[in-house]
């Protein structure tokens, strides 16, 4: 793919006499990296927390949500019932 992106290049300076832009990389999760915590900028600290603490977060959402999935089924059932009871479907006249 290199050499395609070369002649890519080159034929585009030829043909349209400018100057490809360059674009700034971005920095994808790097192990080392963040094992040099003071090293760190605020962004990429706050990427390295996002991305170690988001499955302790889908655990506890998850551990809360089959614990406890009997009471919101019923509390979704409620209201429901609650609903149809408010708009007066429920009630014959």
């Amino acid at each position: 793919m290199n050499i395609l992106d070369d002649l890519r290049v080159i034929f585009s300076s030829f043909f349209n006499r400018e100057e490809p832009k360059v674009r700034k990389m971005k920095r994808v999760f790097q192990w080392r990296r963040y094992l040099e915590w003071k090293d760190l900028t605020l962004e990429e600290k706050l990427s390295a927390k996002r991305f170690l603490l988001l499955p302790v977060f889908a655990y506890l959402i998850l551990r809360i949500f089959n614990q406890n999935i009997l009471f919101i089924v019923l509390f979704l059932i409620g209201y429901v019932f609650y609903r149809k009871f408010e708009k007066g479907n429920i009630i014959k006249k």
